[in-house]
């Protein structure tokens, strides 16, 4: 049974494609074979890394989605909204263009320029974090990276290589492990699905989807 929020959100969908549900009407179950959903859900998950990349959505929230959301059948609902936030700042940053965003009230605004900045303080962070880390375990990352030992500013440069290819799923797979442990979260321990389920109600104004994105970021104050 789907949570409430989300069985909001599926109604929604229906009633925007012109399917109203009469008292009492269940929704119908979408019967798929493994095949077709491993299908589906690869498709959905590539369009995905390519929107994150192309929207400089914050990596510490494509880290936590990447992590929670492995392409179970349970997650369709998930990856659909997903997918209507990031094709909705796609059409928003196009519209928008090189223009300033008109600010509204207090809140940030939203242009391709603020999302390339929030992200370079976010990688900032990351380098920090890498302290943590023993020096050994940062060489070999550097190693593995192709980073050079005794180059200058090492820690940026190695940040600055990650979440950069979202046509490789291996590169995608090993920057989410790697962002995951410097910011310290993993399935199971401080991030859960109910948090992503609660910032996934659809909004009346949809600003607020880009503004969840940046959640994390901004209780670690970057």
């Amino acid at each position: 049974m789907l949570p409430s929020c989300l069985y909001v959100i599926e109604l929604e969908a229906n009633e925007a494609s012109g399917h109203n549900l009469d008292d009492g009407e269940i929704l119908p179950e979408i019967q798929e074979s493994p095949a077709s959903w491993h299908t589906i859900i690869t498709e959905q998950r590539q369009q995905i890394f390519e929107l994150w990349d192309v929207c400089r959505v914050s990596i510490i929230h494509r880290t936590q989605f990447y992590l929670l959301f492995s392409g179970d059948h349970a997650d369709q609902i998930y990856m659909e909204v997903e997918l209507r936030r990031l094709t909705w700042l796609q059409q928003h940053l196009n519209k928008l263009g090189s223009a300033s965003p008109a600010r509204v009230g207090n809140e940030p605004t939203i242009s391709l320029s603020s999302s390339i900045r929030a992200v370079k303080r976010e990688r900032e962070f990351l380098a920090k974090r890498l302290t943590s880390l023993t020096t050994e375990e940062r060489d070999a990352l550097y190693m593995e990276w192709d980073v050079p030992l005794e180059g200058k500013q090492r820690k940026m440069q190695f940040i600055n290589k990650l979440w950069t290819n979202p046509y490789d799923f291996k590169h995608v797979q090993e920057s989410a492990e790697i962002v995951a442990k410097l910011v310290e979260f993993h399935e199971g321990g401080n991030i859960s699905k109910e948090i992503i389920e609660l910032n996934f109600a659809v909004p009346s104004d949809k600003r607020h989807w880009f503004m969840n994105w940046n959640q994390i970021s901004n209780l670690l104050h970057l």
